[in-house]
């Protein structure tokens, strides 16, 4: 149903792009026609559905997939608000010779098991299940491997063919759309959710500015550890951190597998928040010295003023989102929260996506101790959003 309406959606929607490429795919929604249900399990007090979406391939082999949790006992007749979990992987490629970069992983179908892994997490996750608004949780596939960032997007060298030999494009924008738009059609529905961890942190701000596009805007975004940008991953490596990373050549080859608009530079995160264009609330969450950002060894890093200042890494990284969410003011249904986590004993608060956690206190003294707590009280008070 919803891929029928394609055309008439972006005809219509034409008009109110704003910055985007005429008729933007991203405001397109998800083909959910070839849903399958493939199987059922259960585990403590959860009942766990696995689908399988053959409209969209993953990168080397399989399809894209995703599983829905519902409490046993709960009715499958009432209305319950839905959280979405993106989990993370970094970021891919093929070489010119068609080999997969890093590697397959996070290329190939994913199991049941695996997806079912981060919806039992008793971290955020688990907190959001004993929750009493009673919601739904939801965990999609990565596949692609794309930051959850292409739409039928060509695959630039990838070798690999679907049966019946035709190309694996990128699709990570509407694999989620479409998993999500299966449960809003299938499990009624209130208010929905983006949790991201890591790369699915990156691939939150694309899918809500995608589902706002849509008219089917998620109620808020928890955004875990990681965002684009590409100023700052330059600057890096300009000051010798992280080369491998921010090399030049990765970036354009990750870059290439990504829906235009969201490849475009002038659309990243912060942007899209800071000229209004992206509205969904946020909870903008990083870990001050977080090792898979390199840490925080100071940095010249460039602001979007023109201006340049002397900050430590990770938070260069993050910089530009903190301002324009800081920007929106008090009243904002945003928010910025820094931590410093650890679960080594050292206080460099290193450790690289904290929501998953249990047990940690973060020691940042302008968000929380108990950060998940800090966390919920933000969800809570998006529930009670009119």
């Amino acid at each position: 149903m919803h891929w029928v309406r394609r055309t008439a959606l972006c005809v219509a929607g034409v008009v109110a792009l704003g910055g985007l490429t005429a008729c933007s795919s991203l405001m397109l929604p998800g083909n959910t026609s070839s849903i399958t249900f493939v199987s059922t399990t259960t585990t403590d007090g959860w009942k766990y559905d696995y689908y399988r979406n053959n409209a969209y391939p993953c990168s080397v082999s399989g399809y894209q997939t995703f599983v829905v949790g519902t409490k046993v006992g709960s009715s499958a007749g009432s209305s319950q608000p839905l959280w979405v979990f993106m989990h993370g992987g970094g970021a891919g490629y093929f070489d010119t010779s068609g080999n997969p970069v890093p590697g397959n992983g996070q290329k190939v179908e994913e199991s049941a098991v695996s997806l079912t892994t981060h919806l039992t997490n008793n971290g955020l996750v688990g907190r959001i299940r004993a929750d009493a608004a009673g919601f739904r949780t939801l965990a999609v596939s990565y596949c692609s491997h794309d930051i959850y960032a292409g739409a039928d997007t060509p695959d630039p060298n990838n070798p690999n063919t679907t049966p019946d030999g035709k190309p694996r494009p990128t699709n990570g924008v509407y694999s989620t759309k479409a998993a999500i738009e299966y449960v809003h059609d299938h499990y009624p529905t209130t208010k929905t959710f983006l949790q991201g961890t890591s790369a699915g942190s990156a691939g939150t701000f694309g899918v809500a500015w995608a589902m706002q596009l849509q008219n089917i805007a998620p109620a808020g975004v928890v955004a875990d550890a990681s965002l684009v940008n590409t100023e700052a991953f330059a600057a890096a490596k300009a000051a010798g951190f992280c080369t491998d990373n921010n090399d030049p050549a990765r970036v354009a080859a990750i870059a290439a597998r990504i829906q235009p608009d969201l490849a475009n530079v002038a659309n990243e995160p912060d942007k899209l928040v800071a000229s209004g264009r992206l509205v969904v609330p946020i909870l903008h969450i990083w870990n001050h010295g977080d090792s898979n950002t390199c840490g925080s060894p100071p940095i010249a890093c460039p602001m979007r003023d023109g201006s340049v200042v002397t900050l430590g890494l990770t938070d260069c990284i993050h910089e530009p989102m903190r301002r324009a969410i800081a920007a929106l003011g008090a009243g904002s249904r945003s928010k910025n929260f820094p931590v410093c986590v650890d679960n080594d004993g050292t206080p460099d608060c290193s450790l690289h996506v904290v929501t998953p956690r249990v047990g940690l206190t973060n020691t940042d003294p302008t968000t929380p101790a108990d950060y998940l707590g800090g966390i919920m009280t933000w969800v809570h008070a998006r529930l009670a959003d009119i």
